[in-house]
């Protein structure tokens, strides 16, 4: 990546058949500012989707990005839950900030080792219930601060008229994943001592359903109006690019196959988990494998990784509930 970005750093422009604009040279300010020089190279890899001088990067990143929302918001889920308190899961911010640093396809794999292998299984939980409640009042700035902080920033980056903004607001979403995580801790902590309730502010159905509609929503309207095969989207080319907006299209194919992958490989073997707790039947259980095919074709990625977690935390919970 730093050998296709590195000249267009050295110019300080970025320039493409239609247009240029300047690279800012610098975005934050105190200690976050040494990571600038960083992030100035990550906006330039962005800028052929984001700036829209590579049409289908354009189309398949504005739909995996926005995947990441309800994926990212399980994992803040899942670190509300007793269970994971002070395991590997109890830290989200750590591992979608390195996302931001690695790839999240590189990332997202070990996150899911890390959650599979220290977090307690299902057996756990259910022969222990207290450790499988998910505790509201950690995520209760949840929904507003990703809607505000990821759904609009990566909106503004990729929607807005001028090149100009969606650079600024391509920089702007860098950090976001910390902001999140910062600002969920001290709004939910200042939510919590407020005199009326707002546990069903971290309800995940009404978390997961909000940003899994805008997800399917994104999703659909790509598959219905990009005019560009399915396989040319979202299937990356196997040989290595040479030219920088095909390489830079290339790894962010790979990136969300990644992530969605390893997602969906921890949600089989959570859906297995269930299994051999005795909380679903071995048939429900094949049935619902069988479908993740089908509901990510209908709903993308995103919104199916959300439905499905959904299914399996309501057969975690379904015990607990009648005690």
């Amino acid at each position: 990546m730093a050998v296709h970005s590195t000249p267009i750093l050295q110019s300080s422009t970025i320039t493409w058949a239609t247009g240029s604009i300047p690279i800012l040279p610098n975005f934050h300010y105190g200690p976050f500012g040494i990571l600038d020089e960083y992030w100035r190279g990550a906006t330039v890899s962005f800028s052929p989707s984001s700036l829209g001088y590579d049409g289908v990067s354009a189309w398949q990143t504005f739909s995996f990005l926005n995947d990441l929302g309800p994926l990212y918001a399980v994992w803040w889920l899942e670190s509300a839950r007793v269970g994971n308190r002070w395991s590997p899961a109890y830290f989200p911010t750590l591992f979608t900030f390195a996302g931001q640093l690695l790839g999240i396809g590189s990332v997202g794999g070990i996150f899911y080792f890390l959650h599979h292998t220290f977090s307690p299984s299902p057996l756990t939980l259910h022969l222990t219930p207290q450790k499988k409640r998910l505790t509201p009042h950690p995520n209760t700035a949840l929904l507003p601060l990703f809607l505000v902080l990821h759904t609009f920033e990566i909106s503004a980056a990729y929607l807005s008229p001028s090149p100009q903004t969606r650079h600024y607001w391509t920089w702007a979403w860098q950090m976001t994943p910390l902001w999140i995580g910062v600002a969920n801790v001290v709004v939910s902590r200042f939510i919590k001592v407020l005199p009326f309730k707002t546990a069903g502010l971290a309800d995940p159905r009404l978390v997961l359903g909000t940003l899994g509609a805008v997800s399917a929503g994104v999703w659909l309207h790509t598959l219905l109006n990009s005019g560009v095969p399915f396989t040319t989207l979202f299937v990356p080319e196997m040989a290595a690019q040479e030219d920088f907006v095909a390489h830079m299209r290339r790894g962010l194919q790979f990136d969300q196959l990644c992530v969605f992958g390893a997602s969906f490989v921890w949600l089989v073997y959570a859906f297995f988990d269930l299994w051999f707790a005795g909380l679903v039947v071995g048939m429900e259980c094949l049935v619902m494998v069988a479908s993740l095919p089908v509901l990510v074709a209908l709903l993308g990625p995103g919104a199916a990784f959300a439905l499905a977690w959904y299914w399996r935390e309501s057969k975690l919970q379904a015990k607990l509930a009648k005690e």
